[in-house]
């Protein structure tokens, strides 16, 4: 398939431009890019990501995500959490089993929470466990390029329109972003004059922001991931 909008050509089924960023428009199935014409109706599916192996499937559309029933809008989604961990399970030094973790977790406005929960484990080579693996990406590229873009935007406005808002441990304004280690009690501070770019870190679980020399300016604390995914668009959009 190809880029929407650079036109480069892409791998099949891609939530985003490698090129230059830019979210596909999917048909419902998960094909080619959607028309003209589709990509004008917001019913039409950006992405249609599956999360089970029976096919169960999230589909995430400009305004909204639907799974297992239920429909979220993006501007009533107060929080999002997506963690995955791997863990290797032995008996006297030899593997016998392998556990995958994986969840995305929504927190609406109400105090309502909704997750994608893809755990499971192998042992001796039978289960679902490495299955769920080659599953999860997909669906945290979705949830980071579509259901994270659309909830930073909601803080993106509140800072340009003078507010200060704390997202994933910062305090942000117009001005600057701060952070105060919890042991040094360190400031780190971070601006237009200071700030290059920010990367999702640590298997799915973080992010780390660097200078304009590319040094590391902050990273995530490893305890919490609530809402981290808003990070580096808030932080782009204001400094950048």
């Amino acid at each position: 398939m190809f880029c929407n909008k650079c036109g480069n050509q892409i791998p099949d089924l891609s939530v985003s431009c490698p090129h230059c960023g830019t979210v596909q428009q999917l048909n419902p199935a998960g094909g080619a890019p959607a028309t003209a014409a589709q990509s004008a109706n917001q019913y039409i599916a950006l992405a249609d990501i599956p999360f089970k192996t029976s096919g169960k499937s999230a589909r995430f559309f400009s305004d909204h995500i639907e799974f297992k029933g239920q429909s979220l809008r993006y501007d009533q989604i107060a929080q999002i959490t997506a963690r995955a961990a791997v863990t290797v399970h032995t008996y006297v030094g030899i593997p016998v089993g392998r556990s995958f973790d994986g969840v995305v977790l929504f927190k609406m406005d109400s105090g309502k929470t909704h997750k994608i929960i893809m755990s499971a484990m192998n042992v001796f080579g039978i289960g679902k466990a490495r299955k769920n693996e080659k599953l999860y990406p997909p669906l945290f590229e979705a949830v980071n390029a579509i259901v994270a873009k659309n909830v930073a935007q909601r803080y993106i406005n509140q800072i340009r329109a003078g507010a200060t808002v704390e997202v994933a441990g910062l305090t942000i304004n117009s001005l600057q972003a701060t952070a105060q280690a919890k042991i040094s009690k360190k400031i780190t501070v971070i601006n237009k004059e200071n700030y290059r770019e920010s990367q999702i870190t640590n298997g799915y679980g973080g992010v780390a922001v660097y200078d304009k020399p590319g040094e590391l300016l902050w990273s995530s604390s490893v305890f919490s991931n609530k809402n981290i995914l808003l990070v580096p668009y808030i932080l782009d959009a204001i400094f950048a």
